[in-house]
């Protein structure tokens, strides 16, 4: 890829955020939680990683069913495909499942027997040739429970209850329980039955269920053993016991992937007393350990008071990782460049970021951290390492983050912690910069032209794009800041002096860097130079210095000046209308030869004796002069963009300082609003005018700008309408006065009245 295309991409603006609800968090991400090396499975610790990880819940669904079959394929049918498998446990299968009975009831029976659509499914031959009855009985018997016991469709569409249906298969399941060889059956069937009690709410029957059940299985280890410890601690914190239930809970939590969710879900602990007798419950320091990181994942919890406890119960704990990341992510999105984020009053006022103790919870946090990096008692020290150098970042203090990040490399990290090392000792840089020179912008140049990088690091763009602008900002460097961060149409719509020329010291091919060149291509376009000469002129343009104006605007190259607009200025309009478009039959010019054509007329007329050449040229100059301003249908003469809500806005404010808020001008929109020059020369258009109907013309216009002004201004006071009073008073006689009066509703209300 081309270097300058590769930074059109690298420095694209920031796309804004158009919504109709709350605006989202705008901040900066390198924090990485696969340097835990834990798998996403893991539930509730990435609640705060959802963005990586996605829904706790769905994680959780997938991962117990994929659990339920390799169990299934480890007990039973490992020359099976778990594709098989998937088809008949978790299909619509029941009429299948009762085919495979039926030709397992016959003494002749082989796989062979099998309906075409199940001859080529491993999992349907292996049942038939070694003649798996209680299997498929009970496969049957769970796919007529499962309507009563699994959501339809998603959460909010609850399981049906049919109490007496339900009923009727728990008596039913019991005479099969009694009845079946297999312990690990007779384990599923268990699951079944306190499951179906426990979606009737009979918690009683659930804990007689499990007393009853229970003791006459004895199965090889199973995950379904956790599935139906659930549904016991369930039952009894329904019915109070919630220390047991609380304790259950948390060994599920550990133990079991495919119920991690729902153990943290459903782990409630109400009072002190009920904490005691859950911790009384734990057989040793480890299990009370887990109890802390069940209560440290709620959002309410003290997340640094869990983490000591948990660390002085077991300092060794892996549960500290997640919970320590989880820790320094929110920290991150507090205060990470907060300082240059363009985006931080909105954070503050709609996010809430950073939080009013962010500094507090770092400061504590980096005193527990230090702890633990100190005692070399963790079970990844690298790991905290890395926790201590990112809060030194986020605390500026980058001296000693560059300190903590070097120590980090002399452990030689690999993998995922070698890249977290290399890309934060990169944002520390960053956010250390307070001078920039030229080695300093070619260095992020090729940075951001790394693409992987990028890619890797999607925030890495806007961190330096945001942090170079501040310090361009800082450093007296507006042009160069505003170009950066917004782009040049933004400098376009509000240009000040300074910024123009920062802008054309940039494109001098012998002060300027590579950085620069790139930065203007992109920002600017394929034709810096004219692109930034035509800012130039069009602001002196505005400001009324024409001469200035013209010798700008003749830097562009006499091929190129069309293509910043061919203009017919001298077209007279009654009623204005900014959308006019202007007679084919008037001569367009550019920019260039507008101006050397006004500049030529005023001229004339100064010089000439004669009245009616002095009044049409005079006249002619303040006609280009109106149209080329807020109200006229040649603007786009003088202004690069305008707004139909200024002229409210003007009037709102009462004020001559004609700088607007608008969506789409970060740096404000500037409207070309003064009618000082276009009344000056209408004026003298007026004491030269040779007959009646010249000066009839003359004073109208004038007339129009003095009312411009007038409502621009906000209307204060009196109407001023001193032309239009004289047109009245002493033109009335004309005809230009009847053109006026059923042309222009203004006057036609001011003659009415």
């Amino acid at each position: 890829m081309p270097r300058l295309l590769s930074l059109l991409i690298v420095l694209m603006l920031p796309a804004l955020v158009k919504a109709n609800c709350t605006p989202a968090f705008r901040g900066y991400r390198f924090l990485n939680p696969d340097v835990l090396d834990y798998e996403s499975r893991l539930g509730p610790f990435y609640r705060a990683f959802t963005d990586r990880y996605g829904d706790p819940e769905k994680i959780e669904r997938d991962a117990r069913k994929l659990d339920n079959l390799n169990e299934w394929y480890e007990r039973y049918c490992e020359q099976v495909e778990i594709a098989d498998l998937e088809k008949l446990i978790y299909g619509n299968t029941i009429t299948q499942l009762r085919e495979i009975l039926y030709l397992l009831n016959r003494d002749d029976a082989s796989s062979s027997g099998l309906k075409v659509n199940l001859r080529k499914n491993t999992f349907a031959k292996h049942l038939v040739d070694y003649k798996c009855t209680e299997v498929v009985t009970y496969l049957i018997f769970a796919k007529r429970a499962e309507p009563y016991v699994i959501s339809r469709g998603n959460g909010f569409n609850l399981p049906r209850t049919d109490r007496v249906a339900m009923e009727r298969l728990i008596d039913e399941g019991l005479d099969i329980f009694k009845t079946t060889k297999s312990h690990y059956i007779r384990l599923r069937y268990a699951y079944q039955l306190l499951r179906m009690a426990h979606y009737l709410k009979e918690y009683d029957y659930v804990l007689k269920l499990y007393d009853y059940l229970m003791p006459k299985v004895e199965a090889n280890p199973s995950l379904i053993y956790d599935w139906i410890e659930g549904h016991r601690a369930g039952a009894l914190q329904a019915k109070g016991d919630y220390a047991t239930s609380a304790y259950i809970f948390s060994r599920i939590f550990e133990r079991c992937p495919s119920k991690r969710e729902s153990a943290y879900a459903s782990f409630k602990v109400r009072t002190d007393e009920q904490w005691q007798a859950a911790s009384n419950l734990c057989a040793n320091d480890h299990e009370r350990a887990m109890l802390h990181v069940m209560r440290a994942q709620n959002r309410r919890a003290v997340v640094l008071e869990e983490l000591q406890k948990i660390y002085d119960l077991e300092p060794a704990n892996t549960t500290l990782e997640p919970l320590v990341m989880r820790e320094l992510l929110e920290l991150e999105k507090d205060l990470l460049g907060e300082d240059f984020n363009p985006f931080a009053p909105q954070n503050k006022r709609f996010n809430k970021r950073p939080r009013s103790n962010a500094t507090d919870r770092l400061v504590r946090l980096q005193a527990f951290v230090n702890k633990v990096v100190v005692e070399k008692k963790s079970a990844n020290p690298k790991l905290w390492i890395l926790a201590e150098a990112t809060l030194e970042m986020l605390a500026g203090d980058y001296f000693y983050a560059r300190e903590s990040f070097a120590r980090l490399a002399r452990e030689r990290p690999e993998d995922t912690l070698a890249d977290q090392l290399e890309i934060l000792r990169e944002v520390t840089n960053v956010l250390a910069l307070n001078r920039i020179n030229d080695s300093v912008e070619l260095y992020y140049f090729d940075l951001l032209a790394d693409l992987e990088l990028r890619e890797q690091y999607p925030d890495l763009r806007s961190l330096v794009n945001d942090k170079l602008e501040a310090v361009y900002r800082a450093n007296g460097r507006e042009g160069k800041a505003a170009l950066l961060q917004y782009g040049f149409d933004a400098i376009q719509k509000n240009p000040t002096i300074n910024m123009t020329k920062e802008l054309e010291m940039m494109t001098d091919s012998l002060l300027g860097n590579r950085f620069d060149k790139a930065l203007l291509a992109d920002r600017v376009g394929p034709e810096p130079i004219d692109d930034i000469n035509d800012l130039r002129g069009t602001f002196y343009l505005q400001k009324g210095q024409w001469e200035t104006a013209l010798e700008v605007f003749q830097r562009i190259p006499a091929a190129r000046r069309d293509a910043y607009g061919v203009y017919a200025p001298f077209g007279k309009q009654l009623n204005d209308r900014v959308q006019y478009r202007p007679s084919a039959a008037l001569t367009r010019y550019n920019k260039v030869d507008l101006l050397e054509r006004l500049l030529g007329l005023e001229d004339q007329a100064r010089r000439t004796t004669n009245d009616t050449l002095a009044a049409r040229n005079f006249f002619n100059v303040g006609l280009a002069h109106y149209n080329m301003s807020y109200y006229g249908y040649n603007w786009r003469m003088a202004d690069h963009f305008r707004s139909g809500s200024s002229g409210a806005r003007a009037a709102q404010r009462r004020t001559r300082n004609w700088v607007f808020p608008h969506v789409d001008a970060p740096l404000g929109n500037r409207e070309n609003m003064s009618m000082d020059r276009a009344a000056y020369y209408f004026e003298r258009a007026l004491a030269r005018a040779p007959s009646r109907e010249a000066a009839a013309e003359a004073a109208f216009f004038a007339a129009k700008c003095q009312r411009n002004m007038h409502y621009a201004a906000g209307s204060p006071g009196q109407r001023p309408f001193t032309y239009f009073r004289l047109l009245k008073d002493v033109y009335y006689d004309t005809e230009f006065y009847q053109l006026a009066v059923e042309e222009c509703r203004t006057f036609a209300w001011y003659v009415g009245r």
